[in-house]
């Protein structure tokens, strides 16, 4: 299973966080039990371990996706379907 973290500003997420977390759950919905989406704050532990400043930023596996801008739907259900293939080729 893929965790696809999504680190924003505030609670409830608002602007370009909202619409990222949006875009991010979308995608994921399309995997039903392969990709999970977790929304954490961008001044937390996790964040402040990988370095992270800007929200919205989305991350996976350690590989940051988009940091301080929105992300594609195509490009992250791109991203998904070839780590998905990757995870059932091995």
């Amino acid at each position: 299973m893929l965790t696809i973290s999504v680190f924003v500003a505030g609670d409830p997420p608002q602007g370009e966080d909202a619409h990222t977390l949006k875009v991010v759950e979308a995608v994921a919905a399309r995997f039903p039990g392969e990709v999970a989406v977790e929304v954490l704050p961008i001044t937390g532990e996790k964040a402040e371990a990988l370095g992270l400043r800007l929200s919205p930023t989305v991350v996976e596996g350690g590989l940051v996706l988009s940091v301080g801008e929105p992300l594609s739907a195509g490009r992250l259900k791109r991203y998904v379907e070839a780590q998905l293939r990757e995870q059932s080729a091995s």
